[in-house]
C-alpha cells in the first residue's frame, strides 16, 4: 500500500488569514478609535516635545524641592522624548541583526588584521 500524498510545503488549512488582527488587538484598536486616541501619534508628540498638543499648559513646570527652592523642569523631559522616539522607531524601521566579523576559519579578528583588510594591505587577499 502506498503512502497518501500530504499537503504541499507551505500549504495552510484554516485559521486566520495573514494580516488579520486577533480579537484582543481588534478590541484595543476599536477602543482607541472610539475615544479618538491614536497611540502612535501620541508617541510621536512626546518625541517631538509638543507639550501643547498633549494638553499641557506650559513647556516647563515649576517644582518645589525639599529644601524649599523652586526649580523649572521640562514638562516633557529629554529622557522621555528620547524614550518615545526610540519606541516609535520600532514601528517605522526594521530591526537590524548584529553582524559578527571573524577571521580565517572563524578565529577572532585582531584590530591590525581588520585595518589591513579594510585598507587593502593584506597580502593574503585574493580578490584584488
Amino acid at each position: 500500500m502506498g503512502k497518501k500524498p500530504g499537503p504541499k510545503k507551505g500549504q495552510r488549512f484554516g485559521g486566520r488569514k495573514k494580516g488579520t488582527p486577533n480579537r484582543d488587538t481588534q478590541t484595543l484598536a476599536e477602543k482607541a478609535k472610539e475615544i479618538g486616541a491614536d497611540p502612535f501619534e501620541t508617541l510621536i508628540l512626546f518625541a517631538k516635545g509638543d507639550w501643547s498638543a498633549l494638553g499641557y499648559d506650559s513647556e516647563y513646570q515649576i517644582k518645589v524641592t525639599k529644601g524649599g527652592e523652586t526649580v523649572n523642569e521640562f514638562t516633557i523631559s529629554p529622557e522621555l522624548r528620547k524614550s518615545a522616539a526610540s519606541d516609535a522607531c520600532q514601528y517605522l524601521y526594521p530591526k537590524r541583526k548584529a553582524l559578527e566579523v571573524t577571521g580565517a576559519e572563524g578565529q577572532p579578528l585582531s584590530f591590525v588584521q581588520l585595518v589591513k583588510e579594510c585598507s587593502g594591505d593584506d597580502p593574503g587577499r585574493t580578490d584584488s
